[in-house]
């Protein structure tokens, strides 16, 4: 028994149908601009960061720490956040370094603890309104204006930058 002439139509309508679908999708994919993501988020240095129990005016610059305990990002600098509180405690730097995470406090502290990297405060707060990801680092002076921003997991040069700030006290 063959097909109507509709039952032919509707079959040949759905496979050009699908046909275009995947092929929208491998254009998509493979032929059209990677996404900028998060890092071309719009500039955020000179923005303020309102962080309710971080103290801005106790130094010239603070250190931010966007993390989450669930962040492998995050996890993997562990070792390098362990180097940046070695390096500013050998400098005698005044740097604070905060910890914001989207993390309840306890799961946040119990989490670096297991990393043994020791911050000065660790705040509930996902830094609504900055549109960055975890990991993040923020700079902020001591009026509480971003002076410089790291997103995501740096790489040695980001490293050094931020090693080099905590090492002075300033940007």
């Amino acid at each position: 028994m063959g097909m109507t002439t509709l039952e032919t139509a509707t079959h040949v309508l759905l496979i050009g149908i699908c046909c275009m679908a995947g092929g929208l999708l491998i254009e998509q994919r493979f032929f059209s601009e990677p996404d900028s993501g998060p890092a071309a988020a719009p500039n955020l240095v000179g923005r303020e960061v309102r962080l309710p129990g971080a103290d801005w005016q106790s130094a010239p610059v603070s250190v931010v720490l966007q993390i989450s305990s669930t962040c492998h990002f995050c996890n993997d600098s562990m070792p390098f956040y362990r180097q940046l509180m070695a390096t500013r405690q050998a400098a005698g730097a005044k740097v604070p370094v905060i910890v914001a995470s989207a993390d309840a406090v306890a799961v946040m502290q119990q989490h670096l603890a297991d990393q043994q990297v020791s911050v000065d405060k660790v705040l509930h707060s996902r830094l609504e309104g900055f549109g960055t990801v975890t990991p993040t680092v923020y700079i902020v002076d001591s009026k509480g204006m971003v002076k410089r921003v790291f997103v995501g997991e740096l790489d040695s040069s980001g490293e050094k930058e931020l090693l080099s700030i905590v090492q002075r006290g300033k940007v």
